[in-house]
Formats: structure tokens, C-alpha cells, sequence
């Protein structure tokens, strides 16, 4: 029942670690989406921001070793020097390397592998001590403390990681008579169990390419023999009714599993081309991506190599408004002397007499000579313009308009072309009134168009009433009012 707790634990152990990475890799796109400021941008990075950053490093340690089982004299200190009934805890080591991965600037994953012995000795019931080698390999999940509880600004050159995993670890051991030395137990060669690594690193960026650490680690294996003994196991009698060959290396008898761990120095070295390192400049930590090189991942926030945009003062932005001004425009472009609404720098007849229809060159058009000669050589529709006048407050056609408005329903019976109406009026009434008046006057104009000009499609008339509010002369005048009161005529293709 405890080897299935021990797994269920190391797996919710392993969903902790890995569960956070992977919701920060899915929310990556959507933090980033702006540009990417720099050559380097790596779409595929598993971490946030836009610049490529160093990721690798490799490391070797090398310490102490301390065992934890049923041969370990006292819970916390070891036993030293050798007499009748002690022998020396002391004098274990073990060395390794270890492979690191940073997938973020919180997580990474690494692959140790590390060699060693152990020892232990137990006076009381086992009166025995062991001596063992051992080989592990393991990968295991890493969290940044330092960047998660302090943030990335603070103590810049440390990192401190904790981490646990899952590997495996091939033991052999003898274990021996107190005082005698008699052998009476043993591994019969090198056996193997899982095991679930679980530490803390403490690093310090010396340079641009080593770190200088301690690594602490405790090793929970799957087997009560790591020390050649099983839990309850008091005989002295060597190998006393006992076959290791016939007995599973799992937990047998009433003690728990073993443990083995070790202190190490560890120094490691960062892989990547072009280092770059972090420096204060004023008494401030300042970061320059851009400088040729890569900040490694372990000691940099990808966040903090994006620039804060500028908030610009009132004098900066006028400044950059000036700088920015597009030259002058020519006068010429602007200024229309006859009022027909083509500029005189195109205006082929920038004398043109008040109220002329003309062409896009500003030259005049008869309105009604162009229908005639449209209807008499079939050409094309073009968009062109006329004004039906009106009296005051009426909205009647007058008989010198009749003969335009049927050559326009002759030519749109015989052609694809369009009208579009737009009704107006003086403003010497109220606004609601004049939107009335200039609506009776564009229904006149469509009404005789259909029902004497003899108009066949009333879906090609465009209808719109616009009252006074768009005069195109002076309604302080008499001359002015009179233009005013209209219908524009659009002839459309």
C-alpha cells in the first residue's frame, strides 16, 4: 500500500511542477503578439518574450554522502571513528554530472547521473554495519524560488532551485558483524530499484560561462536493502536462512524504505554561443540584447529585455510633429476662382461663368446639348450634371426644364444610365419645413420623369433631400436664394 501512496505522490508531485509550464507555454501567443524587436526572435521558444536567449548548461558535483536506513546509528549526526562495537559513517563520496534544460524563466527540467559509495552501522538489535557502491540516473523538474518568491529583479547573480523527479539506481552491499567484521549479509552483486530524487540547488553566476553551487539532495528509493539488511532482520548468523535471489528488493519486514542523499559543490558551465551577463551601470541593472550576444535564461526574465515604450513630453511631440510635416501645399491646389469646384491648377477654364456644369478639366458642359448628342450618336453614359430651378415655396417644373427632363428619360430607356436627384431649398423657413419643401421638389422631377417623360425602370432614379443645409450660393441675396431653390440633376453611367 505504501509503494502505490509513494508513486500517487510522485506523480502529483510532477503534475505540480510541470502543470504551470505548460499553461505558461499555451499563454505564450497570446501575452506576445506585437512584432518581435530583435533579429533573434525565436517563435518557438517555450518562454515568453522576443529575444533568443541561451537555454543549455552543464554541470559536475561533488560531495559527501549520507545514508539513511535501518544501519544509521543517530538521526542527524554520524557516527565517527572505528572501535569494537562502532565503525566510521564517515568518508563517503560520490561525483556526477548533471545536464540542464530552462524551459522558462521559472521552470526547467534536469538529467543527472552520479556514482558513489555509502556506509552506515547500527549498534542497537542489527549490530552490524554496511558498505556499498552505487550508480542512479534520474531526470527531474526545477523551479526557479528565487525568480518565483523574490521576482526577477532582486539578487540578480543567484539562483535557487528546487526540484524532485523519478530515476533509477543500481546498488550492490555487504553488511558485516560489529567488532568481528564477519560478513553476514550481501547483495550477491548489484541489484536495482525507481527511486524519487528530490533537492535544492543554491548557484551564483560567477561569469559570463560558470556558476559556482551547492546541491543538497535526498534519494527515496523503493527497496529496504540498499544497506544489504531488511527491516527486522536481527540474526548474526551469516546469511542465516537468507537467499537475496529468492526475495523481491522491495520493502520486506517493519522499516521503512531507504534513503541516501549527499551535499555537493557544483560548478557549472553554460552552453550557448555569445554570453552575455547582466551589469549594474549607475547603480542599476541594465540589459542590452542587442549588443551581439544572449543572456542566459537561468538568471534573465525574457520580460525584462523588452524596451517600456517612451512617453513623450508635450515639447518632444511637437518637435517630432515638425520634423514630420509634409511640405506646403501648392496655393494653386486650393484655390477654385470660378467656383465650378475644380482647382485652378486644373481648371482649363478658370473663368467660367456662375453655376456652369463642367468636366473634370473645368470646362463648361451643356447639359442638355450633351443628352441630345447622346441620344443622336448612342454614346455612352458619362457623370455629368444639371440644376432644375424652382420658384419660391414651389415645387412645380417649369416649361423650360420639360424638354431636358424627356431627352434624359429617352436616354435612360435606351441605355444603362442612372439619375441621381438631390433636392434643396432657400433657407427663409424653419429646417423642417425646408426638408419637406426640397422633398415635394425631387418627387416632382421623378414623377414627371415616369408618368409624362415616360421614365419605363423607376429603379434606376436615385432619390435624396438635403433641405438648406447644403447651399451653393450666398442666402443673403436674391441671386443667391434663387440658386439655391433646385434639383441636381446626376447623370450617372
Amino acid at each position: 500500500m505504501k509503494k502505490v501512496s509513494l508513486l500517487i505522490g510522485s506523480l502529483l508531485l510532477g503534475s505540480m511542477l510541470f502543470a504551470p509550464l505548460r499553461a505558461q507555454q499555451l499563454s505564450y501567443p497570446q501575452m506576445f503578439e506585437s512584432p518581435p524587436n530583435s533579429p533573434d526572435y525565436n517563435p518557438k521558444a517555450s518562454y515568453e518574450g522576443p529575444y533568443k536567449l541561451n537555454t543549455w548548461s552543464i554541470a559536475a558535483h561533488f560531495g559527501p554522502t549520507q545514508f539513511f536506513g535501518d544501519l544509521r546509528e543517530y538521526d542527524f549526526f554520524p557516527v565517527t571513528g572505528n572501535t569494537n562495537d562502532t565503525h566510521s559513517e564517515w568518508g563517503t563520496f560520490q561525483g556526477g554530472l548533471t545536464l540542464n534544460k530552462q524551459l522558462s524563466y521559472l521552470f526547467g527540467l534536469r538529467g543527472d547521473v552520479s556514482l558513489g559509495n555509502l556506509t552506515g552501522m547500527k549498534r542497537r538489535n542489527y549490530f552490524r554495519y554496511f558498505k556499498g557502491n552505487y550508480v542512479d540516473a534520474s531526470i527531474s523538474g526545477t523551479l526557479n524560488l528565487k525568480g518565483l518568491l523574490l521576482g526577477p529583479t532582486k539578487m540578480k547573480h543567484w539562483k535557487i532551485d528546487a526540484y524532485a523527479g523519478f530515476g533509477m539506481v543500481w546498488y550492490d552491499a555487504t553488511a558485516y558483524e560489529l567488532g568481528s567484521g564477519r560478513e553476514l549479509r550481501s547483495t550477491d552483486g548489484t541489484t536495482n530499484d525507481w527511486m524519487i530524487p528530490i533537492g535544492l540547488t543554491v548557484n551564483y553566476e560567477l561569469t559570463k560561462r560558470l556558476d559556482l553551487g551547492l546541491d543538497f539532495r535526498v534519494n527515496n528509493t523503493n527497496s529496504d536493502f540498499i544497506d544489504a539488511t531488511y527491516g527486522g532482520d536481527y540474526s548474526r548468523s551469516p546469511n542465516d536462512g537468507f537467499n537475496i535471489s529468492q526475495l523481491p528488493t522491495a520493502r520486506k519486514g517493519n522499516s521503512a524504505l531507504d534513503k541516501y542523499g549527499y551535499g555537493s559543490i557544483m560548478l557549472t558551465y553554460k552552453l550557448g554561443k555569445n554570453p552575455l551577463r547582466v551589469s549594474k551601470v549607475d547603480g542599476k541593472y541594465t540589459y542590452d540584447p542587442e549588443q551581439g550576444g544572449y543572456y542566459h535564461l537561468r538568471y534573465t526574465d525574457p520580460r525584462l529585455l523588452i524596451k517600456p515604450p517612451k512617453i513623450l513630453t508635450m515639447e518632444e511631440m511637437d518637435s517630432v510633429a515638425k520634423a514630420n510635416r509634409p511640405p506646403d501645399i501648392d496655393p494653386k491646389l486650393l484655390l477654385d476662382s470660378d467656383g465650378d469646384g475644380v482647382s485652378d491648377f486644373f481648371d482649363k477654364e478658370p473663368n467660367s461663368p456662375a453655376g456652369s456644369v463642367v468636366d473634370g478639366s473645368g470646362r463648361v458642359i451643356d447639359f442638355d446639348s450633351y443628352v441630345k448628342n447622346a441620344l443622336a450618336n448612342g454614346a455612352l453614359c458619362a457623370e455629368i450634371f444639371a440644376n432644375v430651378m424652382f420658384d419660391t415655396d414651389k415645387n412645380e417644373i417649369k416649361p423650360e426644364y420639360r424638354d431636358m427632363l424627356n431627352n434624359v428619360a429617352a436616354l435612360m430607356n435606351r441605355s444603362g444610365c442612372r439619375l441621381q436627384l438631390a433636392g434643396h431649398a432657400d433657407r427663409r423657413a424653419s429646417d423642417r419645413y425646408n426638408m419637406a419643401l426640397s422633398r415635394r421638389r425631387v418627387e416632382a422631377v421623378r414623377n414627371y420623369l415616369l408618368n409624362e417623360a415616360g421614365l419605363k425602370d423607376q429603379s434606376k432614379i436615385i432619390v435624396d433631400y438635403f433641405g438648406s443645409f447644403k447651399p451653393i450660393a450666398d442666402g443673403a441675396t436674391r441671386e443667391g436664394l434663387m440658386k439655391n431653390r433646385r434639383v441636381e440633376l446626376r447623370l450617372l453611367p
